[in-house]
């Protein structure tokens, strides 16, 4: 399994992103084997705010949040409490910022790797679980 990052998605269904063609590699691979894609659910708030802020378009946004919601092919981990406060812990211990640290925490809780185009995530969420790029 796998954890997917919001900045990844974006640049899945942003052709402008320049991590596009290597997010959608990954995507199409991880689905040719049927590796289960996790994310919590704030990644519905984080792609939706950075679509709308980057292009310009909340209609648009709104349209790629609800395929995200309602297609199935990632599934959505609800931020219980206990996830909350291991994330709380990991973005001080190591300064995440913290919707970055919630996906380290459940990377972690689920003992996946996180998959990512986030530079503080790459290097100071490496200390916690497996992380790289797509």
């Amino acid at each position: 399994m796998a954890v997917m990052d919001a900045s990844l998605y974006v640049a899945l269904v942003n052709e402008r992103e320049d991590a596009h063609t290597s997010s959608w590699a990954w995507f199409e691979q991880a689905q040719a084997v049927r590796e289960p894609i996790l994310a919590p659910a704030i990644v519905l708030a984080e792609v939706a705010a950075a679509l709308s802020r980057g292009l310009g378009d909340p209609v648009l946004a709104r349209r790629v949040v609800d395929q995200l919601r309602d297609s199935g092919v990632v599934e959505l981990i609800p931020v219980t409490l206990p996830l909350a406060v291991r994330a709380a812990a990991i973005a001080a211990d190591y300064r995440l910022r913290g919707c970055d640290a919630v996906y380290v925490a459940l990377a972690a809780q689920r003992g996946d790797s996180l998959i990512t185009l986030d530079r503080q995530q790459l290097e100071r969420g490496a200390a916690i679980v497996a992380v790289r790029e797509p």
